[in-house]
């Protein structure tokens, strides 16, 4: 046979029914917008290319085979394409292994991989779908990503297998258990469980659309086809009388957003802190809440959150409702204070505008690491109903016996204002109006952040 022949024969092959790779990422894109890249490359087991989601241009690579050298280094030509372009990168994960006959040739394809990821962090948004097996040193690609998303089924990631485990029997710990999407949630390395692989394309195609193209675009802005002057009365009563019952935030967040639409990130994870992405006047806007007092967990989700918004040049606003840490153990101290730094940190740290809303309690440690005017946030409500002291009341009652009538007028948002310590006593109601002209005012805000690109500390 020919070379001619042998070109023919490939390029009818190529013409065949397309392989599940390819239709996993013609189903992610725009239709008839997918373009393939290194298509004559076949034994490299992915498939890659580019194209548009929702009219946005985004290049990705979907795996079909094991990793080897050339799975690796066609991935490496997307990242710097994307790169080049400043273009948001997707991978669809559904690995066949390694290729064990390459030896120590598989490490290097690896070494290629992780390479081209973290020269495209903060820089590029990172998005990955576990949609089959990823295993071993193959996890370590998806958890690099900015956003990782997996079915209920027929999907796993793990490291190890479950049956090498002491005591597990793969009965009680199955494959799912240990390495499944609702299990990954929970621990907060899958920031969206889905009921399918159709629903794991629509929330790529939702971040796409939310997230600006690279770290120096400017903000992701949509029409707006809400009333920016709408108000809800229902806020006004929202608080409960009751200092213990926890507030629905995600009311709160809903009621404020354009369209009443919330995006919600890590939402098996952490369930104290919420965080996600709204539109503001059309302008995609990350947003934390607590939910009660926070812990290790919450911290580091928050901090995590608050790095992409940062990196992707997305404002930040906050609902603050935090007396102090839950569940605070001896051997848990260590952790508390090298994580709430870290949180401290990312939110002194950002550049972005910061907004924060005292909706009930500002006490303590807590409430200076949330986002609070002592760390950089630019400005900062308090509805009436906040309570915002160094103690709470019943420690400063009880343990160092304040006049309980004293600690009450020094803690009212009011006096706190009077002190300069936050902008204004709003109506909770008005919290959108209120919330879009801090934003709109600063749109132009700049900082100096020559010595900040590689700063951010990760959680």
């Amino acid at each position: 046979m020919s070379r001619f022949d042998e070109i023919n024969e490939l390029i009818a092959k190529m013409q065949e029914a397309p392989t599940l790779a390819k239709e996993r990422l013609e189903k992610l894109f725009d239709e008839n917008s997918f373009v393939e890249l290194g298509a004559f490359n076949t034994d490299a087991g992915v498939v890659t290319g580019y194209g548009t989601i929702r009219g946005k241009l985004v290049y990705a690579f979907s795996q079909e085979g094991a990793v080897n050298t050339k799975h690796a280094n066609k991935i490496a030509n997307v990242y710097t394409l994307a790169l080049k372009m400043g273009c948001p990168v997707v991978a669809v994960m559904d690995s066949k292994g390694v290729a064990i006959e390459d030896g120590f040739g598989t490490f290097d394809a690896y070494g290629v991989m992780f390479k081209s990821q973290a020269a495209a962090s903060g820089v590029i948004p990172q998005i990955s779908i576990v949609l089959g097996n990823c295993l071993g040193v193959s996890t370590f690609l998806p958890t690099l990503s900015d956003f990782v998303i997996m079915p209920k089924e027929n999907a796993k990631m793990f490291l190890l297998s479950p049956s090498v485990y002491a005591g597990l029997d793969g009965k009680a710990s199955t494959y799912e258990t240990v390495g499944g999407a609702e299990a990954l949630s929970q621990k907060g390395l899958v920031h969206f469980e889905c009921e399918n692989d159709a629903q794991c394309f629509e929330r790529v195609q939702e971040l796409i659309e939310l997230l600006p193209a690279n770290n120096l675009d400017d903000y992701s802005v949509a029409a707006v086809t809400d009333d920016l002057n709408r108000t809800d009365e229902s806020l006004n009563s929202i608080v409960p009388e009751d200092n213990t019952t926890e507030i629905d935030m995600k009311a709160i967040i809903t009621s404020v957003a354009d369209n009443f639409r919330f995006t919600e990130v890590s939402a098996n994870y952490a369930p104290n802190i919420i965080s996600g992405f709204i539109r503001l006047d059309g302008i995609t806007t990350g947003v934390i809440a607590n939910v009660g007092n926070i812990d290790i967990d919450a911290v580091k989700k928050a901090g995590e959150f608050v790095n992409i918004c940062d990196a992707f040049n997305i404002p930040l606003v906050t609902f603050t409702d935090v007396e102090g840490y839950s569940n605070l153990h001896i051997d848990a101290q260590s952790d508390v204070i090298k994580y709430s730094a870290k949180l401290a940190f990312a939110f002194a740290n950002a550049t972005v505008p910061k907004i924060n809303v005292v909706v009930r309690n500002g006490i303590g440690n807590a409430y200076l690491i949330m986002n609070s005017k002592h760390i950089g946030a630019d400005i900062v409500y308090a509805w009436p109903s906040a309570d915002i002291a160094l103690l709470s009341k019943k420690a400063a009652t009880k343990v160092l016996g304040l006049n309980e009538k004293y600690y009450s007028e020094i803690s009212t948002p009011y006096q706190i204002a009077a002190d300069g310590y936050i902008d204004g006593v709003i109506i909770p109601a008005n919290t959108r109006k209120r919330i879009l002209i801090a934003l709109e005012m600063l749109l132009t805000k700049r900082e100096n952040t020559v010595a900040k690109k590689h700063a951010s500390i990760e959680f």
